[in-house]
């Protein structure tokens, strides 16, 4: 009998093991839901989070880099960055997860890595949202290989004790002459900006939500070595020790 009890102690320790070591869903990856029409990027770290493209825009890449972000000392930065990339024929949706690495992380939530023209926060979804308009000059922009200039709306927040970025940006790429333009037209900005908020939403999901979102996350891959490490590592902005 004792032999029978300790064996069927050790069948219920080696199915439980099996289950704890056994494949798990990613905590960041791509994922189908109702609301898009294709893989969105998801973060299943708290708080979860995940995006809604619009309905015109194409999932064109996916991917992760580790990055060396510039610091506020001498240093080199650590992160590591997922982003999902879209496109609908007239601009470029840009979704990203950006997480710092100890003992770093990221620079209040009003600093931008590029001169903002227009800047506005406020409360979405009970987290705080910076949202700011630029314009990036021919080549500083990771994601466009042609090497454009652009008009670029960024959507920000910065979770978890500043360790991790949630970033939604749409670029239009413009010629020379019409950003100058730009800077001094406040209806181009003001449409500009509708364009990036119509162009993707961000959403917090419920414990309900969560729990039908891991089922079916599947893992990113390491980004196309065309997106530049040290382009993305300044695009994303700044990082501070974390006692500084």
């Amino acid at each position: 009998m004792k032999f029978l009890f300790f064996f069927s102690l050790l069948l219920i320790g080696g199915f439980l093991c099996i289950r704890l070591m056994g494949p798990q869903s990613p905590m960041r990856g791509l994922v189908h839901i109702p609301a898009a029409s294709q893989q969105v990027l998801v973060s299943r770290v708290r708080p979860a989070v995940f995006f809604v493209p619009a309905q015109d825009m194409v999932l064109q890449s996916a991917g992760w880099r580790d990055l060396i972000p510039q610091t506020s000392i001498s240093l080199p930065g650590n992160a590591r960055l997922w982003f999902a990339i879209y496109g609908n024929g007239k601009g470029t949706l840009i979704t990203a997860f950006a997480e710092a690495t100890d003992p770093w992380m990221w620079d209040h939530g009003h600093h931008e890595p590029f001169p903002v023209m227009q800047a506005v926060q406020y409360e979405h979804e009970g987290q705080t949202l910076y949202e700011s308009l630029m314009l990036l000059q021919a080549g500083q922009d990771p994601f466009d290989h042609a090497h454009a200039a652009c008009l670029v709306y960024r959507a920000k927040f910065v979770l978890q004790f500043r360790k991790m970025l949630v970033i939604v940006e749409y670029h239009e790429p413009v010629a020379a002459e019409s950003a100058r333009d730009a800077v001094f037209e406040p209806k181009i900005l003001n449409d500009f900006r509708e364009h990036g908020r119509y162009a993707c939403t961000v959403t917090f999901p419920d414990k309900a939500a969560q729990e039908s979102l891991k089922e079916n996350i599947s893992a990113l891959g390491t980004a196309d070595k065309t997106f530049s490490r040290t382009a993305l590592s300044r695009w994303v902005g700044e990082m501070r020790r974390e006692k500084d």
